[in-house]
């Protein structure tokens, strides 16, 4: 897969979000030691746009000495764009808000674009501003967090949380949410005992981590049930999480779910940045047609 062996690569437009991204994949680049392209999308030729990835591309190298980053201005839509690039990146990096935020809304439409398709994983640095000013300091001591449910796409986010724990030589924390009709309620009078359901659990992600752990020996991992729903679990985990890793549809899964999905609904109500784990969609689907359209001259 091209995407685990790519560049990462980042949006910039110049707004303090963007600039709290840049901070971001400048780490991720210095910890993969990959090339940083920092890429910033115009709707005509100007010198604005070139300004702009000049100097956040200076700026990166400020902050992580001796990473490769060169700064690019390409002419489209910054959803084209960044879709363009991600077909042969690492890591896709943008900031929860562009410049044209300001309407209220927790994603811009870069951001929910790329949360929802794109053919790498995808960091969304959510309040990125938080991270634009050179004395900021990243996060280090939080775990990276994850949800699981033993779907395609939640083995996609798992093996990527192990990653991401194991470059910050930290901890990750494995959640699953599992609904419960016994689970108490205001105004029910008592509720069940739900330690058998839990201990299930537990087993079960012991069992869903166990090759991994097995590749990481020496990070910590924690794994947690916690009865509901996944979207209220989650973006409370994000809460004092450094990271949240959170898996997403990909046309290659064997089963496509058809609830609304997870992610997207985290992604509106997440504190912390959140890694998209999307497979390889583009190449995939690339794949399929192939293949379907070899089954067609068959004989």
């Amino acid at each position: 897969m091209a995407y685990r062996y790519g560049p990462v690569v980042v949006g910039v437009d110049g707004s303090p979000d963007s600039i709290g991204a840049l901070r971001w994949s400048a780490d991720a680049a210095c910890r993969w030691n990959r090339t940083l392209i920092v890429v910033t999308a115009v709707s005509h030729d100007d010198d604005e746009g070139e300004a702009i990835a000049v100097r956040a591309a200076a700026e990166a190298r400020r902050w992580r000495v001796g990473i490769e980053t060169t700064g690019r201005v390409r002419r489209g839509e910054p959803i084209d764009v960044l879709r363009g690039y991600a077909e042969d990146a690492r890591l896709v990096v943008v900031g929860g808000r562009g410049a044209g935020g300001g309407d209220g809304r927790a994603l811009g439409t870069v951001s929910a674009a790329l949360g929802a398709r794109a053919d790498a994983p995808v960091l969304i640095v959510h309040n990125g501003s938080r991270w634009a000013a050179a004395d900021a300091a990243m996060p280090r001591h939080g775990p990276v967090v994850t949800g699981f449910d033993g779907s395609d796409s939640a083995r996609r986010a798992l093996r990527t949380a192990f990653e991401e724990a194991a470059s910050r030589c930290g901890r990750l924390v494995i959640l699953q949410a599992w609904p419960h009709p016994g689970l108490w309620r205001p105004g029910a009078q008592r509720g069940v005992d739900l330690r058998a359901e839990e201990t299930a659990v537990h087993q079960a992600l012991r069992e869903a981590a166990a090759p991994w752990c097995r590749e990481h020996p020496l990070l910590e991992v924690e794994v947690r049930g916690e009865p509901g729903d996944p979207v209220p679990a989650l973006a409370a985990a994000s809460q004092w999480a450094s990271l949240l890793v959170v898996g997403t549809r990909c046309p290659v899964d064997r089963v496509q779910p058809t609830s609304p999905s997870v992610a997207a609904q985290v992604l509106q109500h997440a504190v912390c940045p959140v890694l998209v784990a999307h497979g390889p969609c583009h190449a995939a689907s690339q794949h399929s047609a192939a293949a379907a359209a070899g089954r067609g001259s068959t004989p």
